[in-house]
């Protein structure tokens, strides 16, 4: 038997390389491997395609170098180069070469995952913005009543441009609950597709005094929606050329939504209509503008720039006074304050003011029978809801107030700035101010410019966007997207889709310019792209290739821009529109003949002057004192 030291000194050997006698769990220790810089490297080198770049430079090196090199010499000097030049030729071009490859395996390891990362921003970008689009169309119908959700839905299908005729009969009967129209409707759409449109003229003459009894009820609740049912009544159809109509003033919705830091100026089809030209514009969609410039004498170029200035400064009010005004009606339907039949798209500013004064005077009077009523304690839930509403509402109707004050100021000074420019031109204007398109340097000037993003810009908009998306956690589960904030997920409401709308302006108004009154104008006189055929599923790729076939497809129409130039032009800055002025207008930008022979036969001597308070909008009354009373004592209630 071995002694008992040996077994001791054994246990301690044991005990000293870890082992306690016992047996005991294993351990593992988890951890990520640090290599990135070495993937890197690996990744640049790769992209490099070394071996080919080492084949160019022995070829360069070798028989391309020796060949020109003698060739040269023979032809300068007469005889061959001696071996130490050429040896001194070979060795440089190697080394250049050598260090030029090493050179762009360094930049590569340094800034190509950059670049690597900024595509993959581009594709996250537009694959998120096409289902933010379809995520936002889809939220806005949410909000309106069911009558309402399904007429606006049976709008939108009318509008697509791959829609069946039965599908036509089907939008058409959710739109006016009528199925014999419909069916008229399948009909012309079947005649349109064949190119037998003397059957549609039949269907005209019998069905005629019919349809319009229809369409004149229905454009007393939805004038856009009677409009587009009248075009399909008339065989026209949309088309990708075309693409899809774009308001005119939802960028200076935004951007005094940024201004004012009151995202209810904007409207859903605002951030819809947002969203929709970043997509376009990241998938290299180029919107033209028409402006025109003065060079000449100087007092007239001065006067001419005073009185562009001013006329964009009142066209700018105008429009931030009725929108301001729309915004309350469009916030007072998501509050279901206001039935969306009483403020449809297309009513006239008169009766928005009116019906949405109406709506406040019957919430103050709820607000007031509810703090007049003793049951405190059961109507307090109601009482609270109904005053918040009440501020908010209060808060909207102070901006709309304000805004057509400032819409009298800016006039005022659009009437200073036109007599001066009546005063300065009451004489007949020489060949040099007039609208010219031959040679010369002096004179009016159309010029063309482009709304776009380059690759280096396009790349650092959808790096702020993908940024901001993920600081938001924004994130897709089935058909819908959700935030998280606080370890819970939470849906995306309307005024998440309003943030997501200005983070989009703040990324595209360095590159382009947003904020500028030109731009507002130029973007919101086109149309844009057709997105009808976007889907939910799809690919990015997919997203990537319909965006650019969309942006492709819009025909760039300047002709609507071109009269409107022309009219300006003669209307308030007293040009004649000269025979070369129509032909260049009709040739370059495909303008109307006879609407730009009406514009040239008002002489500007014999027109008299408009007087533009004649165009002035609705006056907004200020707020009415008993909605402030009904609010105080509503928080004086709440309060106690």
């Amino acid at each position: 038997m071995p002694p008992v030291t040996g077994i001791g000194q054994d246990v301690s050997w044991f005990r000293f390389m870890g082992w306690s006698g016992r047996p005991r769990e294993n351990a593992v220790s988890l951890g990520r491997r640090d290599d990135e810089r070495y993937q890197r490297w690996s990744r640049a080198v790769k992209r490099t395609r070394v071996s080919r770049n080492l084949l160019n430079i022995a070829w360069t090196a070798g028989p391309v170098t020796v060949l020109g090199l003698s060739g040269g010499y023979y032809i300068g000097y007469g005889r061959p180069p001696s071996l130490e030049l050429v040896t001194y030729f070979v060795s440089f071009t190697v080394l250049s070469g050598l260090i030029g490859l090493v050179a762009k395996i360094v930049y590569d390891s340094i800034h190509g995952s950059a670049k690597e990362q900024a595509r993959v921003d581009v594709m996250e970008a537009i694959d998120t913005l096409g289902d933010l689009i379809l995520a936002v169309r889809d939220l806005a119908m949410e909000g309106l009543e069911p009558e309402v959700r399904r007429r606006e839905a049976a709008v939108q299908l009318l509008q697509r441009v791959d829609l069946s005729p039965e599908g036509v009969a089907f939008a058409c009967e959710e739109l006016t609950g009528n199925p014999a129209l419909g069916r008229w409707l399948a009909q012309i759409d079947t005649f349109r597709r064949a190119g037998l449109y003397s059957r549609i003229r039949d269907i005209h003459q019998e069905k005629g005094e019919e349809f319009e009894h229809i369409v004149a009820d229905l454009r007393q609740i939805a004038p856009v929606a009677a409009g587009i049912l009248r075009e399909r009544y008339l065989g026209r159809a949309p088309r990708l050329q075309l693409g899809a109509p774009r308001d005119e003033f939802f960028l200076e919705r935004v951007m005094a939504a940024i201004e004012q830091d009151n995202f209810l100026l904007m409207t859903t089809a605002d951030v819809e209509a947002m969203l929709v030209l970043a997509f376009e514009l990241i998938n290299g969609r180029e919107i033209p503008m028409l402006m025109f410039s003065y060079t000449g004498k100087w007092r007239l170029a001065g006067a001419l720039d005073r009185m562009e200035a001013a006329r964009s400064r009142y066209r700018i009010a105008q429009a931030a006074a009725s929108n301001r005004i729309r915004a309350l009606a469009s916030w007072l339907v998501e509050a279901d304050l206001l039935l969306y039949e009483a403020v449809p798209e297309g009513l006239s500013s008169h009766l928005l003011v009116e019906r949405v004064v109406l709506a406040l005077d019957t919430l103050a009077a709820q607000v007031d029978d509810l703090s007049r009523t003793g049951d405190m304690p059961k109507s307090r839930g109601d009482l609270l809801r109904l005053a918040e509403h009440l501020a908010t509402a209060l808060r909207l109707y102070r901006t709309a107030h304000e805004a057509f004050q400032e819409v009298g100021r800016v006039h005022a000074e659009l009437l200073r700035a036109s007599e001066a420019w009546e005063a300065l031109t009451s004489r007949d204007l020489d060949a040099s101010e007039q609208l010219r398109v031959g040679p010369g340097r002096r004179g009016l000037r159309i010029v063309e410019k482009v709304v776009s993003l380059d690759e280096e810009a396009r790349e650092s908009v959808c790096q702020h966007l993908v940024k901001y998306l993920h600081g938001e956690h924004l994130e897709k589960r089935g058909r819908r997207f959700f935030t998280r904030r606080d370890g819970r997920r939470r849906p995306l409401t309307l005024d998440g889709a309003r943030q997501l709308a200005v983070e989009v302006a703040l990324a595209l108004e360095p590159h382009i310019g947003l904020s500028r009154p030109e731009v507002q104008r130029g973007v919101g006189a086109t149309q844009a792209s057709y997105l009808g055929n976007l889907e939910p599923g799809m690919s990015a790729q997919e997203k990537r290739i319909l965006g650019e076939a969309m942006a492709l497809e819009v025909e760039q129409d300047m002709s609507r821009a071109a009269e409107r130039l022309a009219l300006a032009l003669v209307k308030h800055y007293r040009v004649r529109l000269t025979d070369a002025a129509r032909h260049f207008l009709i040739e370059t930008y495909g303008a109307r003949p006879q609407v730009l022979g009406m514009i040239s036969q008002s002489h500007v001597e014999e027109m008299p002057r408009i007087s533009l308070l004649s165009l002035r909008p609705p006056l907004v009354p200020s707020p009415r004192r008993h909605w402030y009373r009904g609010l105080v004592r509503a928080r004086r209630l709440l309060a106690d």
